[in-house]
């Protein structure tokens, strides 16, 4: 599994333990899942042959953002989201185990989906476009689920974005100055927030997924399934298209066939103008200041990760600026 503080270690013992717990059956095999660097996973295949999906939380002593506290419950309530109101191909959860008492941190265990991620897939030009199309075709649908307070679930909601956000962008600026840095680049973008207090009063509530990497897509037979949803929050549906197209280091403007697709088959079209702009721009500072802060509790200063943090998150903020 990668390298990162904050991952839980979970025992041969513990996992049996908790599968025979929870009368799934007998542990045959247990091998690390995936490249994500907060949660712990693991593929579990059973004596008679079937395979599931273990996701652990960070242990309690883990120093983690005050969004990522308890994030686990939220990332169950998205996958439950998709189910009820969404054909989004997305695993099922069987049992969520917020208890401690085996697993000494929250863990959920879930189906175990076939497939490679989008990009460890050798597509065609053509093929990668059609799973591109596809994957902005699911943003269509988890944005028709409407919310009347925005945020993180597990943080508490506010009456409207500009609340949210700022509430958002604040827990991170104090979560940095707790671990003995500054963060201007934090401050400015607060002041950004609030010079734009009409415009982020007047945003839809919907579903954002805030997350949609290709890494995060898996790729089967022709179709595409949706895992790891945890960052979502009720926000800012421009939000989610920071993983699209030319990525979270370019304007909104600069998505222009990501839009058309969207518009297509989204319900509420979002047309690209100087305020749909300002809100784009907004959600990649607010990228920028995750990335930034997040590299203090996650890695050494020494380590490829921290550097990378270092250079995306400057390189979000000098375009974000630029268009506040």
């Amino acid at each position: 599994m990668i390298k990162s503080k904050t991952k839980y270690e979970a025992s041969i013992e513990e996992i049996r333990e908790l599968f025979s717990f929870h009368k799934l059956g007998n542990v045959k095999t247990i091998a690390p899942l995936g490249n994500g660097e907060f949660n712990s996973a693991y593929k579990v295949i059973l004596d008679d042959g079937k395979s599931f999906a273990l996701k652990i939380a960070p242990p309690e002593s883990a120093t983690v953002l005050s969004y990522e506290k308890n994030m686990m419950e939220s990332e169950v309530f998205w996958y439950k989201m998709m189910h009820e109101n969404t054909d989004i191909l997305c695993p099922e959860v069987y049992v969520s185990d917020f208890s401690k008492d085996i697993v000494k941190s929250n863990c959920f265990i879930m189906q175990m989906m076939e497939g490679e991620p989008l990009w460890a897939v050798n597509f065609s030009d053509n093929e990668y476009e059609n799973v591109q199309k596809q994957k902005i075709e699911m943003l269509t649908k988890i944005h028709r689920i409407k919310n009347d307070r925005f945020g993180y679930r597990q943080a508490g909601l506010h009456d409207t974005w500009y609340d949210a956000l700022k509430s958002m962008a604040g827990n991170l600026v104090k979560d940095c100055n707790a671990l003995g840095y500054k963060t201007p680049d934090g401050e400015k973008f607060i002041s950004y927030i609030d010079k734009h207090a009409k415009l982020l009063q007047n945003v839809p509530c919907r579903m954002v997924n805030f997350d949609l990497w290709d890494s995060n897509v898996l790729y089967h037979d022709g179709k595409i399934c949706w895992i790891d949803p945890e960052r979502g929050f009720w926000g800012d549906p421009v939000a989610d298209f920071i993983t699209l197209g030319t990525g979270q280091k370019t304007p909104l403007s600069a998505k222009e066939k990501e839009l058309e697709i969207y518009n297509e088959t989204a319900q509420e079209k979002i047309v690209l103008s100087r305020e749909t702009e300002i809100r784009y721009a907004l959600a990649v500072c607010y990228l920028a200041l995750i990335e930034e802060v997040e590299k203090y509790v996650r890695y050494e200063p020494d380590e490829p990760n921290y550097i990378r943090n270092t250079v995306d998150s400057r390189e979000m903020y000098d375009m974000a600026f630029a268009i506040l």
